[in-house]
C-alpha cells in the first residue's frame, strides 16, 4: 500500500498513511498538486510566481517557504526514519519524489490512455486481448470522480488557475477517449448493461456530445429497449435545444426514425 495517495480527478483528495489530510490553506494543497502533476525539479522562483504572483519576489519566496513548512508538517516529513521523504528540497529547487511510495490517480489513468494509443481500433480487438484491455480500462475508470481538480480554484493566482484550465482540458480529452473505448469494447464483448453504464458516465462527463447519445441509443436498442433508446434521443434533443439552440444531427435523427419503425431484437 502506498504511503501517500493523491487523487486529482474530481475534488482533490490526499491521504497519508491511511488518513485524509487537511491542509493549512488552499495554496499549500495547490503546491502539492502542482509538484505531483508536473514531475521533475522546479525552481522556487517559478513556484513563487505561479502561486503568489500578486507579491514581489522576496515576499513570494517567503510565502513559498511558509507553505512548504506546512506541507512538510502535513506529510510528517522527517518524523520517522522508516518513511522515505516525499519531498525533494534544495535551496533553490523543489520536487516530489514519485518513487517514495506515492500513488497518483493521474499516472494510473494515463497508463490506460497510453495503452489505447498503441492498440488498433476497438472493433479489431477480440478474445482474451479484448477482455484484458477491458479490465485495464475499468480499473482506470473506477478512479474517475470528475474533471481534473473539479471546483478547485485559487482566484488570486491567475497563472495557477490558467494552468489548471489547460490540465483540465487535457485530462477531459483523455477521459472521453477511455470511456468511448471501454463502452465499445464492452458492447463487442456482449456486456451491454456495463457498456450502458460506461456510456452514462461519458454523458455525465460531456452532456453535449452527440456521439454519447448515439452510443446509448444503439446499446439500449440492442437490448430490445426501444423506450430507453428513444428517451436517450429525447434527452439529447432537450439539452441541445436548451444549451445550444440547435437540433440533433441528421445522423441522430435518422437513427431515432429507424428505432421508431423497427422492431427491436429480443434478447
Amino acid at each position: 500500500m502506498s504511503d501517500l495517495k493523491i487523487a486529482l480527478l474530481g475534488t482533490p483528495n490526499v491521504e497519508h498513511l491511511g488518513h485524509r489530510l487537511a491542509f493549512h490553506d488552499r495554496k499549500t494543497l495547490a503546491l502539492l498538486i502542482y509538484l505531483a502533476t508536473e514531475p521533475g525539479i522546479h525552481h522556487r522562483q517559478k513556484l513563487a510566481r505561479l502561486l503568489w504572483s500578486e507579491r514581489d519576489a522576496a515576499h513570494g519566496r517567503t510565502a513559498l517557504r511558509v507553505a512548504l513548512l506546512h506541507l512538510r508538517q502535513a506529510l510528517e516529513e522527517g518524523m520517522s526514519p522508516q518513511h522515505e521523504s516525499h519531498l525533494l528540497i534544495n535551496y533553490d529547487t523543489l520536487g516530489l519524489n514519485l518513487n517514495s511510495s506515492i500513488e497518483l490517480d493521474l499516472h494510473l489513468f494515463e497508463a490506460a490512455w497510453n495503452l489505447i494509443q498503441q492498440l488498433p481500433a476497438p472493433e479489431a480487438m477480440q478474445g482474451e486481448a479484448r477482455r484484458t484491455v477491458i479490465a485495464h480500462l475499468q480499473q482506470a475508470v473506477a478512479l474517475y470522480r470528475g474533471g481534473f481538480l473539479e471546483d478547485f480554484v485559487l482566484r488570486d493566482a491567475v497563472d495557477f488557475d490558467h494552468w489548471v484550465g489547460v490540465q483540465r482540458q487535457s485530462w477531459f480529452t483523455r477521459i472521453e477517449q477511455v470511456l468511448d473505448w471501454l463502452s465499445q469494447l464492452q458492447h463487442a464483448e456482449g456486456q451491454i448493461e456495463q457498456a450502458i453504464e460506461t456510456a452514462e458516465r461519458w454523458r455525465t462527463c460531456d452532456p453535449l456530445n452527440e456521439a454519447v447519445y448515439l452510443r446509448l441509443m444503439q446499446l439500449h436498442f440492442s437490448l430490445g429497449n426501444r423506450v430507453a433508446a428513444l428517451k436517450s434521443y429525447e434527452t439529447c434533443q432537450q439539452i441541445l435545444h436548451t444549451e445550444l439552440a440547435v437540433r440533433p444531427s441528421s445522423k441522430l435523427q435518422a437513427l431515432a426514425d429507424i428505432i421508431r419503425n423497427t422492431s427491436p431484437v429480443s434478447r
